[in-house]
């Protein structure tokens, strides 16, 4: 599989997008890059859950900046989200119910490839521009690094617990 970076076309101008963009394919590659799945599934599940809480951090972060700045397309951008949130709860819930398979890696490569590089090469885009022509105050909500909410095992801020727990499992 490859390995999954912010190239030029995928740069939306807005640096915390860009710096949460960079922390997500990182994750990704993590996630792809994990080896001898059978013999130590642990490491593979929790990146798999981290890589889903990240993203859905990630959307509600986007979705404050929406809401902060009245962006007319968050509707359409808000349904993209959900669509991916499904996608990673399923994925989620399929690394537990049936263990840890080759076939999720499959199943997450594409996903990515499809959704969310499709979505930050149009839709992410499209908020950027908005943000930075007719919102210039506008910001993003800081994520921590990646580490930072890793080892912290704290529900990152600005993201609704339930939708956590949903995607986490953490109940």
């Amino acid at each position: 599989m490859h390995q999954f970076e912010l190239t030029p076309d995928l740069i939306t101008g807005v640096a915390e997008i860009d710096a949460q963009h960079r922390a997500l394919f990182g994750l990704a590659n993590e996630v792809l890059e994990a080896s001898d799945l059978e013999a130590n599934p642990a490491p593979f599940q929790r990146a798999v859950t981290f890589l889903a809480s990240y993203i859905i951090h990630h959307f509600a972060a986007e979705e404050a900046a929406m809401a902060e700045s009245g962006y007319p397309g968050a509707r359409f951008h808000m349904e993209f989200h959900d669509r991916l949130r499904r996608e990673c709860a399923a994925i989620v819930a399929r690394t537990k119910r049936e263990g840890v398979r080759k076939e999720i890696k499959l199943s997450i490569s594409f996903m990515l490839e499809d959704w969310l590089i499709y979505h930050i090469r149009e839709t992410d885009r499209e908020l950027a521009g908005f943000l930075r022509d007719h919102s210039p105050g506008a910001t993003i909500p800081h994520l921590p690094d990646v580490r930072t909410v890793r080892e912290s095992g704290v529900i990152p801020a600005g993201l609704d617990e339930s939708t956590f727990e949903a995607v986490v499992g953490r109940r």
